[in-house]
């Protein structure tokens, strides 16, 4: 099974992001997924530590195809476990 290198990272403007990132890059760069949420950035530190084995560099992450196609679904799962500590006022996020 291929790995490919994806980007973990926050964005406003994804479309732009990408092209910024693809300035300079000999590789063709393609937006994947997107996931639009209030708590972005809570969420993108905790995939970056639970993927932190897979880093290349930067935000850059050797996936394979597994663990690309359930990105999305660990997304939704984060976000709903950081809403129930945030409703819950834990301290720990």
């Amino acid at each position: 099974m291929e790995n490919s290198y994806y980007k973990i990272g926050v964005s406003k403007h994804p479309q732009k992001r990408l092209l910024e990132h693809q300035t300079g890059n000999s590789s063709e760069l393609k937006l994947i997924e997107t996931f639009e949420t209030e708590l972005a950035f809570q969420i993108e530190g905790v995939l970056h530590r639970r993927y932190s084995h897979l880093k290349k560099n930067g935000e850059w992450y050797n996936f394979s195809i597994k663990d690309q196609q359930s990105f999305l679904k660990e997304c939704k799962q984060i976000e709903e476990n950081l809403g129930i500590l945030n409703k819950n006022l834990n301290v720990f996020i």
